[in-house]
């Protein structure tokens, strides 16, 4: 399922780009105004506090806060989105428990460059375990490419599986 939003954030202190900093989103951001990426979380999340913009891709396999999806009531799994080339294809990978390249998925970008995705995981009771997954895309400042780090999934990874 995907629903096309903004995901840039109002300009003010504390806004929401300083949290997709703190929630491990810094990878996949660079500074909105230069297109450099940030040293680390703390770079990304002052920048964002200042008020200042960021641009690029965040993913999130946590499992809260959690949504109903066509696989059950409790689904997890976002990315988002910002800065990106106008209705661009951002590529998100799976790596599954077993052996083989990744599974790949696309999603569009609006057609303001924007991205606002559910991924529909779930915690399975049988079957192959979703291990980690990263997103690729391109950002519309000079046609740059973005990619998240590699998010490991709470379910493979938080319960011993």
């Amino acid at each position: 399922m995907v629903a096309a939003g903004p995901a840039a954030a109002a300009k003010g202190g504390n806004s929401d780009n300083a949290h997709a900093c703190h929630q491990g989103g810094s990878g996949g951001l660079v500074a909105a105004e230069t297109g450099l990426p940030f040293k680390n979380a703390g770079d990304c999340a002052s920048h964002g506090a200042q008020g200042n913009d960021t641009s690029g891709l965040v993913l999130s396999l946590s499992m809260t806060p959690s949504y109903s999806c066509a696989l059950g009531p409790d689904c997890y799994g976002t990315l988002t989105g910002s800065g990106l080339m106008p209705n661009s294809t951002v590529r998100i990978f799976f790596t599954f428990d077993q052996p083989g390249p990744p599974i790949e998925s696309d999603v569009q970008a609006d057609s303001n460059g924007n991205l606002s995705a559910q991924l529909g995981d779930t915690c399975p009771t049988g079957g192959t375990p979703l291990v980690s997954a990263y997103a690729t895309g391109t950002l519309a400042q000079h046609n740059t490419p973005v990619q998240t780090p590699v998010v490991d999934d709470p379910c493979f990874n938080g319960k011993g599986r």
